[in-house]
């Protein structure tokens, strides 16, 4: 064992009172004891440690590590596919009601409202800085209504937005119809405290929990 440790370096025996080794002439194998003693939690076996470092040597950190490591558990979620096949957003037949998500539109009265910075006032709205909180705003019981689209026989359709995906909208009239439309070449306008506000569907083209932190190019097309 004695070849397993050797002399401290010339240069740090002055400093073996400052690490805790009261004794001048420290041998090796004292500082490595000390050294474990003062940097191990307590509630380690610092003797099983020692064992180790004799037989081979190891990073003290690795040793962390890998109980860190042991304690981590993977959480196992839910794909598309798998959402689909169990129906998790379908909505039932006797739940398709235009009325029934009414309070769910003036819900969202509310957070527009409180996200565009109060409209009502008597102050000028700015385009600058209403336009992109428009775009990375949640559309979920907002009525929209299809103003243009590639497809003419969506053009016209109006309803409480139930669901959004990265492609379409799920909308139900006051019909009590659920009707799905690509936003893919489609322009929607939605009213707000009276203000008129067009959204292009190719630039609403992601999810909507994403939209928030993702930049977008402002057009000059966009009204309010």
């Amino acid at each position: 064992m004695s070849s397993l440790y050797e002399p401290l370096p010339s240069h740090i025996q002055h400093n073996l009172v400052r690490l805790d080794l009261q004794e001048l002439e420290c041998p090796a194998n004292k500082y490595v004891q000390t050294f474990i003693n003062k940097q191990l939690p307590e509630n380690m076996n610092k003797d099983q440690v020692m064992t180790t470092v004799k037989q081979k040597g190891v990073m003290l950190d690795a040793i962390n590590m890998a109980e860190r490591k042991k304690k981590r558990k993977r959480i196992k979620t839910m794909n598309a596919r798998e959402r689909r096949k169990r129906g998790i957003f379908k909505i039932s037949k006797e739940n398709q009601r235009y009325d029934l998500f009414l309070p769910l539109h003036e819900m969202w009265k509310q957070y527009i409202n409180e996200t565009l910075g109060n409209l009502n006032s008597s102050q000028p709205v700015n385009l600058k800085s209403v336009s992109p909180k428009l775009v990375k705003a949640d559309y979920h019981g907002a009525i929209i209504t299809v103003s243009k689209s590639k497809c003419p026989g969506y053009v016209g359709l109006s309803g409480i937005l139930l669901q959004e995906t990265k492609n379409v909208f799920k909308i139900i009239t006051k019909q009590d119809e659920i009707k799905t439309v690509p936003k893919a070449n489609s322009v929607f306008t939605v009213d707000i405290e009276g203000y008129l506000c067009t959204l292009y569907g190719n630039q609403l083209r992601i999810r909507s929990a994403e939209r928030s932190s993702k930049k977008f190019k402002t057009k000059p097309t966009t009204d309010l």
